[in-house]
């Protein structure tokens, strides 16, 4: 009787050839300024916080809600768009969202001060932001295969962090001279012309990617295999549980890391909001290092394994020294920051590609995406509650220890899953 991986291997359908090297570099610089964009007009609320506390006097926790409320919906909105992105016009999908994300940046200006406004607005704008990643994964994996597809990904990866460094420059720039109500109209503006750009420009995709009507539409039925089945076989139930681990630390580090550094080094509010561009530097040579790790190791979730190791020695200096020297606990919380973009890379952007013969490229990105925010949900409230109980971040950092020791665990499950059933 032929195992279950033995069965979706011969339902699949055979990869096809990698693209030239032309087509992979215009696809790949389209869809990196579409993720840039989207990073812009998603973090810019999450930079501006700080000095949003300081202008209404509103609590860190109340603040914290429409981040929270984003992040959820941002989550379950990838079940959603993953599906849509398998089934219809990608282009389309990201041309909308571009918009709306536009609407509601600029819209943010006006509501500030009242917090179920700026919830309602920001979730809007967390769907929006959730009809982006699947859509462009589909296209990637329609169009690049094999390491094609691993260059691919990795640069629309660091051309997210890129943003997050350009956001936090901008914001920073802006408290400093004209206020953070101009940092939403900048990143609003952005929005619209690239939107403009993209209606220009995605239609010669099908020509640029050599797939025809592959690129933005659904494989065909033929490939699909159930979607249960593929969950199964490579174990992704404890993947999808590591990533949500991963996206506590990932994103609870990125929102309030201004809170920590000003809390505990006294720094200004721009200089703390300024001092995290550190995170995505770091970061951006993290990924790097993750491919590095793959490639040596022959198993995304094998370097998985040991970013998260990297992140845990971290946290546990974090805790026992209390993050107390500046000189020291900014690096470990810059690297702890970065390993979890690696395991990102690994866990997020590299498995899905698995999947592009099974057809399910855009629920299977979709579903794992989710499953990151999840866990950013918990923690961009969480790590501020946290702190307000206990009166410091001590706390919190002996939550990341825990955290970090579960993906661990998690992420050996499913490797010793996936050795199991030899789809590893």
């Amino acid at each position: 009787m032929k195992s279950t991986e033995q069965q979706i291997a011969l339902e699949a359908t055979p990869a096809d050839g990698t693209r030239g090297r032309i087509a992979e570099i215009w696809l790949t610089v389209l869809c990196c300024a579409i993720y840039f964009t989207s990073y812009m007009t998603r973090k810019g609320y999450d930079a501006s916080i700080l000095a949003i506390c300081e202008d209404t006097g509103l609590a860190r926790t109340a603040l914290g809600l429409a981040s929270t409320a984003a992040v959820a919906v941002y989550g379950t909105g990838q079940f959603v768009t993953g599906f849509l992105a398998d089934r219809f016009d990608s282009r389309r999908l990201i041309f909308i969202a571009l918009l709306i994300t536009a609407a509601c940046n600029a819209s943010m200006t006006f509501i500030v001060g009242c917090i179920p406004a700026m919830v309602a607005l920001w979730a809007v704008n967390g769907f929006a932001q959730a009809m982006f990643w699947p859509p462009l994964i589909k296209i990637v994996a329609a169009n690049l295969k094999g390491e094609a597809y691993s260059r691919g990904v990795f640069w629309i990866s660091v051309a997210s962090n890129c943003a997050i460094i350009m956001v936090f420059v901008l914001v920073s720039s802006c408290i400093r001279f004209a206020g953070w109500r101009l940092s939403f109209w900048i990143v609003s503006a952005m929005a619209v012309a690239m939107a403009a750009i993209w209606s220009a420009a995605s239609p010669r995709l099908s020509a640029a990617g050599g797939g025809g009507a592959a690129v933005g539409r659904a494989d065909s039925p033929g490939a699909r295999v159930p979607l249960m089945r593929l969950v199964v076989a490579f174990g992704l139930f404890y993947i999808m549980a590591a990533i949500a681990c991963q996206g506590v630390m990932r994103d609870g580090i990125e929102v309030w890391a201004p809170s920590i550094f000003k809390d505990q080094y006294g720094l200004g509010t721009s200089g703390s909001t300024l001092s995290v561009v550190l995170l995505p530097i770091f970061a951006i040579v993290s990924m790097a290092v993750a491919r590095g790790i793959r490639r040596r190791l022959g198993n995304e979730l094998k370097a998985a394994v040991a970013l998260f190791g990297t992140g845990l020695a971290c946290a546990a200096v974090l805790y026992a020294t209390n993050g107390a020297v500046f000189a020291v606990g900014l690096p470990l919380i810059a690297i702890l920051s970065a390993t979890m973009h690696g395991v990102n890379l690994m866990l997020i952007v590299e498995v899905p590609g698995r999947f592009a013969k099974y057809g399910r490229v855009g629920s299977i990105s979709g579903m794992l995406n989710a499953f990151t925010y999840v866990g950013a949900a918990i923690s961009i409230y969480g790590f501020a509650a946290l702190h307000e109980r206990y009166a410091g971040w001590r706390a919190v950092f002996l939550l990341w220890i825990v955290v970090l020791s579960s993906a661990i665990a998690l992420t050996l499950l499913a490797l010793r899953r996936q050795s199991r059933s030899g789809v590893g």
